[in-house]
């Protein structure tokens, strides 16, 4: 994962894929999600103006949820439980002493 450090982005499309972003700050930015690896943010400072994307194959996975979890029937019921299933911590994420 590479290592990005006190970096200020403005204005910017910023893919977030394989990146630790560590003490950066996001103004009015585009943070993109394509869905190639996984990525991280520790101290960071992402603007009220900044935005979300998801592209590639984030976006194939995530319109492929949508049409199963509103089709119904069993594919529905495997939707709804992958959903449930990524409101669960990550074994990798530590959460700080004092945080919910």
């Amino acid at each position: 994962m590479k290592l990005i450090k006190q970096h200020d982005y403005v204005g910017q499309r910023v893919v977030l894929d394989g990146r630790n972003f560590v003490e950066c700050r996001f103004t009015n930015c585009v943070l993109v999600l394509e869905g190639e690896a996984l990525f991280q943010m520790d101290r960071c400072q992402i603007a009220d103006d900044c935005r979300f994307g998801v592209e590639g194959g984030a976006k194939v996975c995530l319109d492929a949820l949508k049409l199963m979890l509103y089709g119904g029937g069993w594919l529905s019921q495997v939707a709804d439980a992958v959903l449930n299933k990524t409101r669960e911590a990550p074994r990798f994420v530590q959460k700080n002493p004092g945080q919910g």
